[in-house]
């Protein structure tokens, strides 16, 4: 049943975008094209649902050969574990909402077929890299989502922001493929693998575990993990994701939630037993640097569609942060929870958007107008942000919406960490413990900066996520007019939001700490030190690293009863310091919101004043556009210059001269060589030959008597001759 039910998942939105582009080009078209669209996803969540009964404790990859090139032969194939098994969920379920939300929020785009024709491809893209078995088909994937982003974040190309977003976003996600192609290719050939396949016998992760190269292992690790860094939006790469908010808003969830920075994370998750020691801690540093730093920017915005942007690059840190320091799973279960509750935070935001379509003369042009960005205009650092997606227009919209309100913040508190009754505490939780962990376990320095760093974002997470709420639906209206027009949107709209909203309480937990269902691959080259190791994941059941349980027990002579104790307690340890102090910063970051913009009980613009070095940072974004506009695109502006002039000057300088040479000496020699001789011996033969010609046709007198008294004379003279002979 695998094969015919990946099959299924595949194909279903593969042909509604193959119906779609036939339509086009026979510029046909056929009613509700988006049921087509959003039918095939819900065919395809369903078969991935059907799928969660199949996974096998030890899963068989489904291959086939693809090419061969004399002794090395390309397979293609699925691999089904409980990993893919959860992602296809995520990923159809996601995509499912994101097409019943569009239904009512694309209303009216005059390329409203187009765009669900792009939705199936992208959902077939994301859906082809997660079944993948080797890392050709996983690139295939990987640029197939590329490609879609481009199209998607574009969708509205009529407008100069987003065509060019959707050129940022092609051009910087493409420096980090070039890394991760370039990773690939040091496994197939400087590590000799000579193989794309990762399952099986002879597949890249067997071959790990007999490698003792361990410098070109973390080369290559590293290197595939820069194609993340740009999928994911990791520092540095990461300038284009606030810029992919030109796209529709359903775009934004769908790539936000769901597919192409998922496909980031989901990428370092499978390439985990490759992973050494030194590759690891650099995941782990760029995760928490990106978690911070993504944090900190997000606390000034005032485009709710950015701070959300800001918010999921934040969280991308946590989860790379997680997988680099050796918690698998948590970084995994926490791609799961923040793909629901960010799903919905952009669909909500999406609700309020389209609350304020009605302000707008025809409705049915709002889209064909782009209206997100058409209507300006409060200046934010040079930019314009669209009146209906700036929070400083907003204000007392609970009473407005009350289904995308409440929606809306039980998203807010599930990725704050609000303790206990929503997933997000759970997954985030997890990842807290895990590094903490590690850092006694290992008694490493870097671990614990890690967990401090991790532990600060999660309360200036808290902290910007309430300054959302209650900037947005808190509070008197700032803008009456906008107020008085706005309302809830209809059920296809926010019929996804429940959904989303119910998916953001632990629903999905019992498959994480399902000890039997969820493990992670070992890491052959990571190993404990002697003496130590890291207990077992009581809620998990495993070992995440270095010896299990008895195998240390052996190591220290002791018995399995007492390790088994000492790793359960040094497990409590951690996770109960990482519970209570996240809990603590959570709180104290939902209490700062509160107070600054509730209560108002102070000023964010006096403290921005106090501390203005440190809020034009955050306000300027740490300057990398700034640093990428005034190096990197000046360099290299300046280097296509010197190139042009060079190719002019030198370049051009040199054939010219060529010519000049050529013209001169050699064409000018042999011009006169054929003037004079060539043309003086064929134009001397032409004017023997026309003399001659004028002597002999003289004796052409048209005279038949003279023709046959000179051919008598002929005939007698040759019979003299024979005669004298």
């Amino acid at each position: 049943m695998v094969v015919p039910l990946i099959s299924i998942i595949l194909l279903a939105p593969l042909a509604a975008f193959t119906i779609f582009a036939l339509l086009g080009l026979a510029k046909r078209s056929f009613p509700r094209q988006d049921l087509l669209s959003t039918a095939a996803m819900l065919v395809a969540l369903g078969c991935s649902l059907y799928l969660l009964k199949e996974v096998v404790p030890k899963p068989d990859p489904h291959t086939v050969d693809w090419i061969s090139l004399g002794n090395i032969t390309f397979s293609m194939g699925f691999y089904l574990d409980s990993v893919t098994v959860i992602m296809l969920i995520v990923v159809t379920l996601v995509s499912s909402l994101v097409h019943i939300f569009s239904i009512g929020y694309m209303h009216g785009d005059p390329r409203y077929p187009r765009f669900f024709a792009y939705l199936s491809l992208f959902s077939f893209s994301m859906l082809f890299l997660v079944v993948s078995d080797n890392l050709l088909g996983i690139y295939i994937g990987w640029e197939l989502v590329g490609l879609c982003s481009y199209l998607l974040i574009g969708f509205w190309f009529e407008k100069d922001s987003a065509a060019n977003a959707c050129k940022k976003a092609f051009l910087t996600t493409r420096v980090g493929d070039v890394g991760m192609f370039i990773g690939m290719m040091i496994l197939f050939w400087q590590l000799d693998f000579k193989t794309f396949s990762l399952y099986g016998e002879g597949g890249i992760f067997s071959a790990v575990a007999t490698t003792d190269d361990k410098l070109w292992l973390s080369i290559a690790g590293i290197l595939i993990f820069c194609g993340a860094i740009g999928k994911s939006a990791q520092v540095p790469l990461h300038t284009w994701l606030p810029d992919a908010m030109e796209g529709p808003t359903p775009v934004s969830a769908l790539i936000h939630a769901a597919t192409m920075v998922a496909a980031g994370v989901y990428l370092t998750a499978r390439m985990f037993p490759i992973l050494t020691p030194s590759s690891s801690l650099v995941i782990a540093y760029i995760g928490g640097i990106t978690a911070i730093v993504a944090a900190t920017i997000a606390i000034v915005r005032f485009d709710i569609k950015r701070v959300l942007a800001y918010s999921t690059i934040s969280q991308l840190g946590y989860m790379m942060l997680a997988i680099g320091a050796g918690s698998y799973v948590a970084g995994l279960f926490h791609l799961t929870t923040h793909a629901f509750f960010k799903a919905l935070l952009f669909l909500g935001s999406g609700s309020v958007i389209h609350a304020f379509h009605a302000m707008h003369a025809h409705h049915d042009d709002d889209h064909a107008d782009n209206a997100e960005h058409d209507h300006s205009l409060v200046h934010e650092h040079g930019s314009e942000i669209p009146p209906d997606q700036d929070m400083r227009n907003m204000g007392g919209l609970r009473r407005k919406m009350p289904i995308t309100f409440i929606t809306m913040l039980i998203a807010t508190l599930s990725i704050s960490g609000v303790p206990f009754i929503f997933s997000g505490f759970w997954s985030k939780d997890k990842i807290l413990g895990g590094v903490l962990g590690r850092a006694m376990e290992w008694n490493s320095i870097h671990h614990y900066v890690l967990f401090g760093i991790a532990l600060c974002a999660a309360g200036i997470t808290a902290f910007y996520m309430f300054r959302l709420i209650f900037m947005t639906f808190f509070g008197e209206p700032r803008n009456q007019e906008m107020h008085n027009m706005a309302h809830e949107s209809p059920w296809v709209m926010t019929v996804p939001l429940i959904v989303l909203a119910a998916l953001s309480f632990p629903v999905v937990n019992h498959l994480w700490f399902n000890k039997d269902y969820v493990k992670p691959p070992p890491q052959p080259h990571i190993q404990a030190p002697q003496h130590a190791y890291v207990p077992s994941d009581t809620k998990i059941g495993f070992t995440l690293f270095g010896l299990s349980e008895a195998e240390a027990a052996d190591e220290e002579g002791g018995t399995d009863t007492e390790q088994s104790d000492k790793a359960h307690h040094a497990h409590e340890v951690a996770h109960n310091i990482a519970m209570v102090l996240s809990i603590i910063v959570a709180g104290l970051g939902i209490l700062l919101s509160w107070l600054f913009y509730h209560r108002r009980r102070f000023s964010a613009e006096a403290v921005a004043t106090t501390f203005r070095p440190v809020y034009n940072l955050f306000w300027n974004k740490y300057y990398f556009d700034e640093f990428y506009d005034g190096v990197l695109v000046t360099l290299t502006v300046w280097k296509a210059r010197l190139f042009a002039k060079f190719d002019l000057s030198i370049i051009d300088g040199i054939v010219n001269g060529v010519a000049t040479i050529t013209q001169k000496i050699f064409a000018a020699s042999i011009g006169f060589f054929d003037n004079r001789v060539v043309d003086g011996i064929v134009n001397r033969v032409a004017e023997v030959t026309w003399a001659a010609g004028g002597r002999i046709r003289r004796i052409q007198t048209g005279a038949i008597q003279t023709y046959l008294f000179v051919v008598l004379g002929g005939i007698v003279l040759i019979i003299l001759i024979f005669r004298a002979l």
